[in-house]
């Protein structure tokens, strides 16, 4: 894989992780257009750590308030120095149900990464993120976020975030999807998907150094300048998917209904091509 190789798919890779749209399927579909037999380790390993440090930057006040919370709530009353935040305490209850099942998730979609493959394998999961997407918007919206929302409601959220170990199922698109359809505010939901996202590169991080350190691969300037302009490409894709997002789901914002027709889209590609190629 040569740098602009890698730069495209490293940009790609970063733009799809923070939206509901799948960054393995469009890894998958860029290698068949490539003609790439994979990756390499260390360009995954150093794609996947830029990704998850753009989203802990663009999240530190949300992670500043969990902090607080959680000091708050092993304190007792009487002792606080401050007033406590529901929302926050809430979503730190969710957060302990949910987080263990984007771990396992993100461990699970390296091992299922054959599935991209073979584009007629990803049709079937990309028709069902959208899909997954489409559903909450045959249902009335609602408000609710920590404050209202359950430590069981969370594990449903997780829940989502390991059915997206299927290259072609967005985790950020699952988690928000069910967190719409359970009540959960877009905005909140959203930002609970990308919590729980965080969990899932954590885990997927820890496969691609044991991979790294099984391949053997020799640190050459032509091994490492391709995968690090890779990632920088990442990081300028996550940053951008991040502020988008965000301006959808404000109030009067479009919201990410319409992802569920680019999966869609997707999905019919990849069908074309199979039939085409």
């Amino acid at each position: 894989m040569n740098w602009i190789h890698s730069v495209i798919m490293g940009f790609v890779s970063g733009l799809c992780e923070p939206l509901p749209v799948s960054a393995e399927a469009h890894r998958g579909l860029l290698r068949h257009l490539f003609g790439i037999e994979s990756e390499g380790p260390l360009f995954l390993l150093l794609c996947h750590v830029a990704v998850l440090t753009v989203l802990l930057s663009a999240g530190q006040l949300e992670l500043r308030r969990l902090r607080r919370a959680a000091k708050l709530q092993k304190t007792p009353k009487r002792r606080r120095s401050g007033q406590l935040d529901l929302n926050s305490a809430g979503t730190n209850r969710m957060i302990l149900g949910a987080a263990i099942f984007a771990v396992i998730g993100g461990v699970l979609a390296v091992s299922l990464d054959f599935i991209t493959r073979r584009l007629w394998m990803m049709t079937v999961p990309l028709f069902l993120g959208g899909l997954i997407l489409w559903l909450p918007t045959q249902f009335r919206s609602a408000n609710r976020d920590g404050r209202h929302m359950t430590a069981a409601e969370g594990v449903l959220m997780g829940l989502a975030a390991l059915v997206s170990a299927v290259p072609g199922i967005s985790s950020v698109g699952a988690v928000t999807a069910v967190g719409s359809l359970l009540g959960a505010d877009r905005r909140f939901a959203l930002r609970f998907a990308w919590i729980l996202l965080c969990f899932r590169l954590g885990g997927v991080i820890v496969t691609d150094i044991m991979a790294l350190a099984g391949s053997g691969l020799e640190l050459t300037l032509a091994v490492l300048l391709p995968a690090v302009l890779g990632a920088a490409a990442a990081a300028v894709g996550s940053y951008i998917a991040i502020q988008s997002v965000r301006s959808l789901t404000r109030p009067g914002g479009k919201g990410l209904a319409d992802f569920c027709y680019f999966n869609w889209g997707l999905a019919l590609l990849c069908a074309l091509l199979f039939l085409l190629v």
